[in-house]
């Protein structure tokens, strides 16, 4: 820690130096522009960027400096090594500040002391990192529509107060956003041009010509003109000149806008003012403040004056269009009160509409009230699809400031109100359903009226969803338990934010993936322990359908940041209009079609089996598909199997407790396909962790190796339900 403080305080220093000397404006400018631009590649489908570890938190730290001091006439232009110099000490300082942070890591002994006083240091410097420097709540389509829906609610309220209706705000958002695109675009394209030219007199006038450059020209054409000079040499030479005309592509007026998107000037004028801070306007400011507390955050514009603003950071709107609403709305008082209900139905009804959605012909039901003594609770949503009963919560709160800069009351308060409270609430609803599922299945009469069927319910799977994202804090559970921070009475349940939840159900194309993955999640909430947001950890199901083989959970921990990068670059693309192949789960094509059959069948049950096959190693569903194929091939040239053998089984670590079988048979056999299916179970439970094994049998004689019965069997002696289900809906009762 010592070493970083060091190394912070020799870097701000010169920092502040470096912006007080150069133009601040086109220093952000020329960072923002090679820092922070995607260029599109339409004919490669992808998006390209300069590789940087300049993210935008640290441009605006740097916009943020620039404005502590007014403009000043004749201020040096950045040259490229003040901009290097930025480059490589933004993101240092950046890393400094964030281990100067971090304090020995210690969990509280006595587990009862109060929420204040339990250590958080390792939560507060997370939290920390993230809101100094990550920006991506959601993607950027998905941030712009939830933020469209959910303001649409008070549109005409706001429109009455500020002339323009509250949606008209995030599209002049989106039209600076996608103006700063377009402009950068051609600026670019101006330069690109230049070099079509085939040789150096000709591209020298053909620059001056597209920048109309003020200075001494004949002082770049005679040293341009020198023997060797290549396009290499003349490009390094003439892009400092057209960086000079860069900053001012970057400024915007009142009439631009209200022209560009019909809106009144006055509206708009309002709207600016707003949003945007002069040079100077900071003077009062410690730099160091700039980290967790940002101004720039709430006002990316500059004011330039007379109606201009400069403005090199419009992504900054999207990311903060929370938070930057909640200003807008201070003024009109009662507007507040009317959008902090308006989350809580807005919230409410996206989940109801993309669970109805993901998993079409399920059982839904909204509002569900029970008691538990003389309190009452409501479930916000239920959803039964064949044999599994989701339950759904959803807190629309607003995370604090002062919680997202890591202050240890109001971060366990919110972990309290937003994760742990909601998760508590379905907790102990699940708990009455589990009891009414074993009345059921004793002959008894359920007790709690609920509006689901119960019959043939197998599995309870919990979730959270929050409308915004809490610094993905919600995703790293494990770090809040070690931190004895969560004290919560339930299993926790996993916690996603809208736009996450929204993300899962659009990658995973089936309705047996989507629910798989909420199964896994829920099993896996506390006992992997990840350090990634919800995404990263989608891209690892992608990879590994959660089932990291010998790494046994509650052992390790596994940092999944990074593992969304496949994802981010579709999304990205996507919401760019490029056309983009959408990732695809690594399970092999043969379970992909085991699972299809299974829920075409339609048999109850089903998604037991889709799940049991999804939750094999992709590697492993390979390694077992190859051995099938070794016997199918044998059976097809009537060839006698070795030993007679001709099943297989998977016998999984010991901390899981279900095997899978898998036996090879001819359609055209005589008598039930499963009849042998107690006989293979039983040899899975010699292995005294097995508590159920699934035995699917396999038509060798079926070009696409089609299964002819699936059983699944429990030990009774183990204190499980024991059943096999047939082909035909059929279920016995045995005993292993």
């Amino acid at each position: 820690m010592r070493q970083e403080t060091a190394k912070f305080d020799e870097l701000l220093p010169k920092l502040v130096d470096l912006v007080s000397r150069v133009d601040p404006l086109h220093s952000v400018a020329l960072m923002s522009h090679y820092g922070l631009m995607a260029t599109p590649n339409k004919k490669e489908s992808k998006l390209t960027r300069a590789r940087t570890e300049v993210q935008q938190g640290h441009v605006e730290f740097l916009q943020a400096l620039g404005l502590r001091n007014p403009l000043r006439k004749g201020m040096d232009f950045p040259e490229p090594k003040s901009i290097q110099s930025f480059f490589n000490w933004l993101p240092e300082l950046f890393t400094a500040y964030q281990k100067m942070h971090v304090g020995p890591r210690q969990t509280p002994g006595n587990m009862a002391v109060s929420a204040g006083e339990a250590d958080v240091t390792q939560v507060q410097a997370f939290l920390r990192a993230h809101t100094s420097t990550v920006r991506n709540w959601g993607y950027f389509g998905s941030v712009m529509r939830i933020s469209r829906d959910l303001f649409s609610r008070i549109d005409d309220d706001y429109e009455c107060m500020a002339g323009m209706k509250l949606t008209k705000v995030v599209d002049v958002f989106e039209w600076l956003i996608r103006r700063h695109e377009e402009k950068v675009s051609a600026h670019c394209k101006k330069f690109r041009e230049v070099f079509q030219e085939n040789t150096i007199p000709k591209i020298v006038d053909a620059f001056f010509e597209a920048f109309q450059f003020t200075g001494d020209v004949e002082v770049y054409r005679s040293g341009l003109s020198q023997p060797g000079m290549t396009k290499n040499h003349a490009m390094a030479a003439l892009m400092p000149l057209a960086d000079r005309y860069l900053g001012a592509e970057f400024i915007i007026t009142n009439e631009e806008i209200s022209v560009g998107m019909g809106l009144e000037l006055d509206a708009v004028s309002i709207l600016t003012n707003r949003l945007s801070l002069a040079p100077g306007d900071l003077s009062d400011e410690k730099p160091e403040s700039f980290f967790l507390n940002n101004p720039v955050w709430l006002r990316p514009l500059v004011s330039m004056g007379n109606g201009a603003y400069f403005c090199a950071l419009p992504q900054t709107l999207m990311s903060f269009v929370t938070p930057i609403v909640d200003e807008l709305l201070k003024p009109f008082g009662r507007l507040a009160e009317k959008m902090s209900s308006a989350r809580a139905h807005y919230l409410e009804d996206e989940v109801v509409r993309l669970f109805s959605t993901a998993f079409p012909g399920a059982g839904l039901h909204r509002g569900f009230k029970w008691r538990e003594g003389a309190q009452e609770f409501e479930s916000d949503l239920i959803v039964r699809f064949d044999t599994t009963i989701l339950l759904i919560e959803a807190k629309s709160g607003k995370v604090s400031w002062p919680a997202l800069r890591g202050a240890p009351a109001r971060l366990v308060e919110h972990v309290k109100t937003l994760i742990v409270e909601p998760s508590d609430q379905s907790g102990r609803l699940a708990a009455r359903i589990e009891e009414d599922i074993a009345r059921i299945d004793n002959g008894e009469a359920p007790r709690l009226n609920f509006p689901l069927p119960l019959q043939g319910a197998t599995c309870v799977v919990r979730v959270s969803v929050t409308l915004n994202d809490y610094a993905t804090i919600q995703s790293v559970p494990g770090m809040l338990s070690e931190a004895g921070i969560l004290r919560n009475v339930y299993p926790l349940a996993p916690c996603f934010s809208l736009a996450d939840l929204g993300v899962m159900l659009d990658m995973l194309e089936s309705t047996y993936l989507r629910l798989h993955y909420l199964r896994r999640r829920a099993e896996l909430t506390l006992s992997l322990n990840t350090i990634g947001d919800e995404v990263d950890t989608l891209g690892l199901y992608l990879d590994t359908s959660l089932n990291l083989g010998t790494l046994a959970p509650k052992m390790s921990s596994v940092i999944t940041a990074g593992y969304s990068q496949k994802i981010d670059r579709y999304y990205t693309a996507r919401d760019e209009g490029i056309l983009a192949r959408k990732p695809k789960p690594a399970t092999s094509d043969w379970f992909m079609r085991l699972c299809k059959q299974a829920q075409e069948r339609n048999m109850s049950g089903w998604s037991e089996i889709a799940c049991a096959l999804l939750s094999i190693a992709p590697k492993d569903q390979r390694e077992l598909e190859k051995r099938v194929r070794i016997l199918v091939a044998r059976i097809r040239n009537g060839k006698a199997l070795n030993g007679g053998q001709d099943t297989i089984i998977l016998i999984p670590p010991l901390w899981i407790n279900q095997a899978i079988a898998f036996q090879v048979r001819s359609g055209d056999d005589d008598g039930p396909y499963g009849s042998n299916a107690e006989n293979i179970a039983q040899q899975c439970f010699e292995s005294e962790h097995i508590k159920r094994c699934m035995v699917i049998v396999v038509d060798a004689m079926h070009r696409d190796l089609q299964y002819l019965s699936v059983s699944i069997c429990t030990a009774l002696e183990r204190d499980t339900p024991t059943a096999i289900f047939l082909p035909k809906n059929r279920i016995l009762v045995t005993d292993a």
